[in-house]
């Protein structure tokens, strides 16, 4: 048990929310320093006001190892070989076994599917492997596998969501009560292996550590896929951004307040309360895939990417050190699928506008950038799948002109797995932007 007690790992509460639906040798991302590997537990982030009170926070005993994050992750992917001794209590939980099984079912299509991503992959966005930096994936929540399964090239990913980067789960507090732990990670992960996206309304069920304290975010739906696609961990370090937009270790101290404007001569100014800027909190993790020994990054900020405040949480318009970091990033492809149709609302223009402006290459399906927004002198436009209606939740945002190309079937090429709010084979639809 000393053993166990040994292994603490870092609770990592985010402290912003994202208004979302749900490179090169790295790291690729401008100014980005190495971040500091997690030491369990550290002081945790200050609570966003759309997240609940963290957990109480024990002293600092013990680093954590690539050994214990593979070890975690492994288990988070309902393996149970390869397994340090410490980890190997968790092989005859009843509740792992059950976990692992049902996950294995689970995951048995996405594995067929996988096959057939690849291959489409190859001739598809070969382009985009090929010379990608950078891939920019917003309003993704935890979803690494599809990034990873459509842009194998990319050695530098940054992705954005609404939901908390989350914590390291720690072994104690999982043996303690195992049943919920697992029932709660297979539901987290259901929506994504089953639909092909998170659904934002029962990610705020399962990833907010409401229910489950050791589930708080999007640390282990991502170790889980990282473990089912073969990504062995080499680091793991929280950071934050600084007011330059730099990615820089996580201290957890407010960011000097913003300069106001100059004063008129001769003119009082009326004093405002102060205003605490807490700094975007999030993940970088540093892993290598099968067969490489270079490493690759992924780094994950939650915050808010709508205009104005949501939720209590600044939006992107009055936060420079969020806007400064997006500007830095060499960008070679934007991605984003099941979007909630965010960018189609007047709320969202800025990340909008970024995308079209920063992005040299865009991969959407219906719900990212309306159609009417792309300039055809300045982008080429790839169409694949099947497009009349979005699914009924979102049927206001239908697109008439993108229907009627669909309908006319002129060069539309063929999208062979289902992906996205239609997710059935031969009704989903997908759209690729290449700058002229």
């Amino acid at each position: 048990m000393k053993t166990l007690i040994s292994l603490m790992i870092l609770v990592s509460m985010v402290a912003a929310g994202c208004g979302g639906g749900a490179g090169d040798t790295p790291p690729a991302v401008p100014d980005q320093p190495d971040a500091p590997a997690l030491t369990p537990p550290m002081q945790p982030d200050p609570p966003a006001a759309m997240q609940p009170d963290p957990p109480p926070v024990e002293p600092v005993r013990k680093p954590a190892t690539g050994d214990d994050w593979n070890a975690l992750a492994r288990v988070l992917g309902g393996f149970s070989t390869d397994l340090p001794e410490n980890f190997s209590v968790v092989r005859d939980l009843p509740a792992f076994k059950t976990y692992a099984e049902r996950l294995e079912k689970m995951w048995k299509p996405v594995e067929q599917k996988k096959s057939i991503i690849e291959k489409w992959v190859k001739t598809e966005l070969e382009t985009q492997n090929r010379d990608c930096k950078t891939l920019f994936y917003p309003f993704s929540g935890p979803d690494f596998l599809h990034v990873h399964l459509l842009f194998p090239g990319c050695r530098d990913i940054v992705m954005i969501g609404l939901e908390p980067a989350g914590s390291l789960p720690e072994l104690p507090k999982i043996l303690d009560k195992p049943e919920k732990f697992f029932a709660k990670m297979e539901a987290s992960l259901t929506h994504i292996l089953t639909l092909s996206f998170f659904r934002t309304k029962s990610m705020k069920d399962d990833l907010f550590g409401k229910e489950v304290p050791e589930i708080d975010g999007t640390l282990p739906p991502i170790l889980f896929m990282m473990a089912r696609t073969g990504q062995k961990l080499t680091s793991i370090g929280r950071v934050q951004l600084d007011w330059d937009g730099k990615v820089v270790p996580w201290t957890g101290a407010p960011l000097p307040d913003l300069p106001g404007p100059p004063a008129k001569p001769g003119r009082k100014v009326k004093k405002k309360p102060k205003k605490v800027w807490m700094p975007y909190s999030g993940l970088k993790y540093t892993y290598l895939a099968p067969g490489e020994t270079t490493p690759r990054t992924l780094t994950y900020f939650s915050c808010n990417l709508a205009n104005e405040t949501y939720r209590e949480v600044d939006g992107i318009l009055a936060r420079p050190d969020l806007q400064k970091y997006l500007g830095k990033l060499e960008i070679s492809t934007t991605y984003t699928k099941a979007a909630s149709y965010l960018m189609h609302e007047g709320n969202f223009h800025w990340i909008r506008s970024f995308i079209l402006e920063h992005s040299p290459s865009y991969l959407q399906d219906d719900s990212g950038i309306p159609l009417q927004y792309f300039d055809e002198k300045k982008w080429s436009l790839r169409l694949y799948g099947h497009y009349d209606v979005p699914i009924q939740l979102f049927l206001k945002y239908t697109q008439p002109e993108l229907a009627r190309r669909y309908a006319e079937r002129k060069k539309i090429r063929t999208l062979p797995f289902g992906i996205g709010y239609k997710v059935w084979p031969g009704r989903s639809n997908l759209q690729l932007a290449v700058r002229k």
